[in-house]
């Protein structure tokens, strides 16, 4: 009973520090003038450094947003279900990588009801005899 009183009535002291790493992305270190471009890494990768503002403010979602955008501009420019296919389907090797599993599904999803539709406009309407 003693030692419970004692250790309810005697402050705790915490004096561990944590360090916690800057979350700043390098491009928005006004200080670093010309150095910026080499700690943002553009001798390693310049694709990565030039894309990594643009990453910044789509939160790491610019590449879904462009593709997304070659997409839907083709579908409005062509009326056609096959040409958005076959873009997602040319950038489907590096979409496995880069896109959220979510995102995948539900376009893998989308592309086998488009395709769905193509299979039966093709088949019934367009075989019929008027």
């Amino acid at each position: 009973m003693i030692l419970l009183l004692i250790g309810m009535t005697s402050p705790a002291f915490a004096q561990t520090t944590i360090e916690v790493p800057s979350t700043e992305p390098c491009f928005l270190n006004y200080t670093a003038g010309v150095e910026m471009w080499r700690n943002c890494g553009i001798e390693d990768d310049f694709l990565k450094t030039a894309l990594m503002p643009w990453e910044y403010v789509t939160g790491g979602n610019f590449t879904l947003l462009f593709v997304s955008l070659l997409i839907l501009a083709t579908y409005v420019k062509f009326q056609k279900t096959l040409y958005p296919i076959l873009i997602g389907a040319f950038f489907m090797p590096a979409a496995v990588f880069i896109f959220p599993e979510s995102w995948m599904n539900w376009a893998i999803i989308l592309a086998g009801i488009s395709i769905g539709i193509l299979f039966w406009d093709a088949y019934v309407k367009q075989t019929k005899d008027y």
